[in-house]
């Protein structure tokens, strides 16, 4: 820095100079009295910085002077703004970092707010930036609430500055998440929750989008997840920004990933606009050696990113319904998300999104809604775009409490148009798989003739169809084996029926457990491990054992299990052999300890269970294979690699003539008889013959093992 005006005191102690205003920057005087009194030091910010905050008491004169410096700048940039001031910003970061060893002196805080605020729109970049980096700095050493800052924040969210809005919610999120990580202030929580909330729902649409992101950073980061927030973020659902109501339909859908990316300036899309940018420079250019590494470069960047993101969606497989049950009034939500969705202004596939979560809050909460269906049947095309996830959203919005009248002809509509053999297999395929999710959570769908006709697709000559139509028959063994035929039943479930055992589901009943389900089939299972001759227990031993034993974790493991083999029984129709039950039940319980979350998804369908996401992936058709002569062999014939083909291909591709080894091998023959090497060969004596065949000798004896394979060709 440079140097300041010197004095000399008048006595041996510390002192600084008096600063002039316009100087570059501001200089510390230090007399060395008690070491040298003829010689001064002058000393720059950061050391007279590194001193203050060692021994404050002793520098509070040189604090006052450096404030009065500053409160003249302050002045001179209140002037103009516009233009940059280098010096100015050394000294706001000076005494943002020197002011918290001076508490209770001077109010900084309100100083650079106010300056923010007034000439936010007219600033230089470089000054707003440093104007905010000493407020966040300011913040992290806890001089003013976090409140007091965030209207100011969020007037500068709304402004054309990407590098700023990005640093603002970075440090808004980390923030509140730092205030949440010891102890929680629920009034303080609750201030920061609606003034999220206000500036969610009245904001501009850029404010409006970073208040939803920080809602959705807050609460995937754990801080912000009890009921009342969600509620406050439903809210938002039905904003008219399309970005932010499908960033919060991806949160209550249980996506961990997905939603930010619309409405925060990610930095993993920045490596294709890169690769975008390098290639369109290359293009109409000289096709340099750098400028293609460049652009290869830049290539696998963006395929690293792309591969980075579909890896973190697929570790992100699990769905959470966390969100989505804490809700209050899901009914109103869900009438009003169809109500938006009827109308046809916005992009279809946020009316999908929108759909898929009408269709799951069906799901979760048990609702009626009968304009549903119908809606849904608009869309129940073949040739409809992403007719699949449509099925997916009809299985959804099916439980055993919908009216039958209402899911039948729905139903009816995807059989008329999907399963019939003048489609494609995979659209069979599709209508099939669609109709066994919706029977095996609804009640009362089909009538026995209309499944006798959707039974017969078993022999169709696809055998994805011929699966489907066989998992329907597996599905209604389980819940209705009388609809079907006496052929078709299986042996477990012709046993029940004969014992009476089995009854036919009714619309608006429910069974009402007065015990633990499956308890009974524990016991056996104890009795047959103790060696018991017992075959099976009484009522009184499973009586006995509920009132005498406390049931643990792994015995509720080992019952679902029993529960999940029995009703495997009922729908393949036999028992399965030892071996198998002992394989499946090592491999459940290695999902068990994983987490509840894989029991769960291996249960769905028995009874008690809320039924669970629906995705179109489950719902496809398995893939087409090769299945002719024809087609296989010419399988094999793209799968062969032609070598020589490679290696001239490779070649032709290469920069450059041939290499030396290529250059050699080419050579004339009069002219390698001629050269060098050879006619030093031939004058030598018979000493340098003996000792270069002795080596030679040594090295065939190490290469005996490995033999050299000669080029061909």
């Amino acid at each position: 820095a440079p140097a300041a005006h010197l004095c000399k005191p008048p006595r041996p102690s510390w002192c600084l100079a008096t600063a002039i205003l316009g100087e570059m920057a501001a200089v510390a005087v230090v007399s060395s009295g008690a070491l040298d009194d003829s010689r001064d030091k002058v000393m720059s910010l950061p050391q007279l910085q590194n001193l203050m905050k060692r021994d404050p008491e002793a520098y509070e004169v040189e604090f006052e002077q450096q404030w009065k410096h500053f409160a003249s700048m302050m002045e001179i940039f209140r002037l103009k703004p516009q233009k940059p001031q280098s010096s100015f910003g050394e000294q706001v970061m000076f005494l943002a970092h020197v002011s918290p060893s001076f508490p209770g002196k001077r109010d900084l805080p309100s100083m650079l707010i106010g300056a923010l605020d007034e000439h936010f729109e007219v600033m230089h970049s470089s000054m707003r930036q440093t104007l905010v980096q000493a407020l966040i700095l300011l913040r992290n050493r806890n001089q003013f609430p976090c409140i007091r800052t965030l209207p100011l924040y969020f007037k500068l969210l709304g402004f054309s500055d990407k590098l700023l809005r990005k640093q603002i919610f970075a440090h808004i999120v980390k923030d509140i998440s730092q205030m949440n990580t010891k102890s929680r202030s629920q009034n303080t929580n609750k201030e920061l929750r609606d003034f999220f909330f206000v500036k969610m729902k009245e904001g501009e649409v850029e404010v409006a989008r970073r208040a939803c992101a920080a809602f959705i950073s807050l609460y995937r980061k754990d801080v912000w997840r009890d009921a009342h927030v969600v509620n406050l973020m439903s809210a938002g659902l039905v904003h008219p920004d399309v970005k932010l109501s499908a960033a919060l339909a991806h949160l209550f859908l249980g996506n961990k990933t997905k939603g930010l990316e619309g409405i925060l300036e990610e930095s993993e899309d920045e490596a294709p606009e890169e690769a975008a940018e390098v290639a369109n420079d290359i293009v109409g250019a000289k096709k340099t050696a750098r400028r293609e590494k460049r652009l290869k470069r830049a290539k696998q960047a963006a395929h690293r990113a792309k591969t980075k993101r579909s890896r973190k969606e697929e570790e992100s497989g699990h769905i959470s319904f966390v969100a989505i049950d804490l809700l209050h009034d899901s009914q109103t939500l869900a009438e009003r998300l169809l109500q938006r969705i009827a109308k046809s202004g916005e992009p279809f596939l946020f009316r999908l999104l929108l759909m898929h979560l009408t269709s799951r809050l069906v799901s979760r909460h048990m609702l009626v809604i009968p304009n549903l269906y119908p809606f849904l049947l608009k869309y129940l095309n073949p040739t409809q775009h992403e007719v699949t996830q449509v099925l997916a959203c009809l299985v959804e919005a099916s439980h055993d409490q919908v009216p039958p009248d209402d899911l039948k002809p729905v139903v009816l509509h995807v059989i008329k148009n999907f399963v019939t053999e003048v489609n494609a297999p995979e659209v069979i395929e599709v209508g099939l798989n669609a109709i066994r999710e919706v029977c095996a959570r609804a009640v009362n769908i089909l009538t026995e003739e209309e499944l006798a006709d959707l039974v017969g697709f078993r022999k169709f000559k696809n055998k994805g169809v011929a699966m489907a139509a066989r998992s329907l028959i597996n599905t209604y063994r389980d819940i209705d084996p009388q609809l079907l035929h006496r052929s078709l039943r299986g042996k477990q479930a012709t046993m029940a029926i004969s014992r009476g055992e089995v009854k036919a589901p009714e619309f608006g009943s429910r069974h009402i457990a007065d015990g633990i389900e499956g308890l009974e089939m524990l016991a056996k299972r104890r009795r047959t491990g103790e060696g018991s001759g017992d075959e099976a227990p009484g009522e009184v031993d499973t009586k006995q054992m509920v009132m005498d034993e406390v049931l643990s974790s792994e015995d509720f493991k080992k019952l679902r299990k029993l529960r999940l083999q029995r009703s495997v029984e009922m729908q393949l129709g036999r028992k399965r052999k030892a071996e198998e039950m002992s394989d499946s039940s090592g491999g459940s319980s290695d999902e068990d300890e994983d987490g509840s979350d894989s029991g769960s998804e291996a249960e769905r369908g028995l009874a008690g269970r809320l039924p669970g996401a629906m995705s179109a992936a489950e719902l496809k058709a398995t893939p087409s294979r090769a299945r002719t002569k024809a087609e296989r062999l010419a399988r094999v014939q793209a799968g062969r690699v032609d070598f020589k083909d490679k290696l001239a291909e490779k070649r032709k591709g290469r920069k450059g003539g041939k290499t030396n080894i290529e250059q050699k091998r080419n050579k004339p023959l009069m002219m390698s008889m001629n050269s060098g090497n050879v006619r030093k060969k031939k004058a030598r004596n018979a000493h340098e013959k003996v000792k270069t065949m002795k080596k030679h000798i040594k090295t065939l004896k190490q290469n005996a093992k490995r033999p050299k394979i000669r080029r061909k060709g």
